[in-house]
């Protein structure tokens, strides 16, 4: 007997969910058509060097991978992210035309553990721009950020951190640069399990506790100027500088954010500014997106170590999904839909068919409406499947309509009717 049954992290999506997303992916679209972004795609099949190439062995990301092989023995792999197949573009072409804004759409794969909120199949929606140095265009991409989550109807708020603090704390007090990454990962738990047992956590590991327990103090700072007055190293003092220039420019876009300087985004490839989004009716405790400067990335694909100035974005399709279900708004336009459909055309007989291609094709070309033919010759039936589905309006197809060359267009929600030419 066949197993039906998909595989779990994996999900067939229903019209109403499907209508939905697209609705979202239409929104973030426009959003950023209207920041000058231009649409844009990359394979979804990479070579696993490719996919591989920032992160070494037994690293969590690449432990994640979907790996496969061709018929000439080839080592593949599906991409887990749209960020390192831009990246292997950007630095492939010789030639290149900068400033490059590009939005991308599109699934990709990761073979991790799964909850709420993650799926080892999603689509993820990318904003990048390749060639813009300086926190005016973070401060551009924050505003983009903010206003189509609002659009989306979620009351959004932006976490903001820099790397270089992260960085330049451990530094300070004498940790080693081959120490940090495992530090910051225990940092970055401070939210969630809080501070003795992040410290208990870096203690397990080996670390000095006295000169932990101290950087973690520095990095549960409220405030910049708080920062500042803890700040001697170079690096620290330049993420500070960086995180302030941003912070003034959108003070002045009416965003909501707040500062967290333990928040850490991937260390092997975020390089300044990061971001995480959150809801803040906590909705759900997951970000749901994210972003920040990359500006080393692309340089070390084409091994030259020279930066290729590069800041992103992510909307996280999946957690907005999640978020939309707890928006009780009665007046939302994410209300569940089954079907696309304005009008539902019903002749009354196989004559009457030609005729009725006729009248839906009035209504799909001149008035621009979705309508659907229905082929049951039964009004009940046609009734029942507008009410099943909520289709608001009918045109019944029959002699009287054929011979005056008219139709009554029924709403099926207000009961008015309105007799139109055709």
């Amino acid at each position: 007997m066949v197993d039906f049954e998909v595989l779990k992290g994996t999900k067939d999506i229903l019209s109403n969910e499907k209508i939905k997303v697209d609705l979202i992916l239409d929104i973030i679209r426009k959003n950023f058509e209207k920041y000058g972004f231009r649409p844009f795609d990359t394979p979804i099949i990479e070579y696993l060097n490719i996919l591989t190439f920032k992160y070494g062995e037994g690293a969590e990301i690449t432990d994640e991978i979907f790996t496969l092989s061709d018929r000439g023995e080839r080592e593949l792999g599906l991409r887990y992210d749209l960020t390192t197949p831009l990246c292997r573009f950007v630095a492939s072409q010789k030639q290149f035309k900068k400033p490059f804004r590009r939005y991308q759409f599109g699934k990709v794969f990761r073979d991790g553990p799964i909850k709420k909120g993650r799926l080892r199949e999603f689509i993820q929606c990318d904003g990048d721009v390749i060639g813009v140095a300086g926190v005016e265009i973070e401060a551009e991409l924050l505003e983009l950020f903010y206003s189509t989550y609002k659009e989306l109807e979620i009351n959004p708020i932006i976490e903001i951190n820099n790397n270089k603090i992260l960085r330049g704390v451990f530094i300070q007090n004498g940790f080693k640069e081959s120490e940090i990454s495992s530090l910051i990962l225990s940092v970055d738990k401070l939210k969630k399990i809080g501070f003795e047992k992040v410290l208990e956590e870096i203690n397990l590991k080996g670390f000095d506790k006295d000169r932990a327990k101290l950087s973690i103090e520095i990095l549960s700072c409220k405030s910049i100027e708080e920062l500042k007055l803890k700040a001697t190293n170079d690096l620290f003092k330049e993420g500070i500088d960086e995180i302030e220039k941003l912070i003034n420019l959108i003070k002045n876009l009416g965003i909501n954010y707040r500062l967290n300087f333990s928040m850490a985004r991937g260390l092997d490839i975020y390089t300044g500014n990061i971001w995480e989004v959150y809801d803040f009716n906590n909705s759900i405790v997951s970000s749901i997106g994210s972003g920040g400067r990359f500006d080393k990335v692309i340089g070390e694909f084409t091994n030259s170590n020279e930066d290729v100035l590069a800041v992103g974005i992510s909307f996280g399709l999946v957690p907005i999904l999640e978020v939309l279900k707890y928006n009780k708004k009665s007046n939302s336009i994410f209300k569940n839909k089954e079907t696309l459909t304005d009008i539902l055309v019903v002749p009354i007989g196989e004559d009457f068919v030609s005729y009725s291609f006729k009248v839906a094709n009035k209504y799909r070309i001149k008035n621009n409406l979705n309508v659907e033919v229905f082929y049951g010759y039964s009004l009940k039936k046609a009734f029942k499947y507008c009410d099943s589905l909520g289709i608001k309006n009918l045109i019944l197809v029959g002699e009287n309509e054929v011979n005056n060359n008219e139709v009554i267009l029924k709403n099926l929600k207000t009961k008015e009717e309105k007799l139109e030419k055709i």
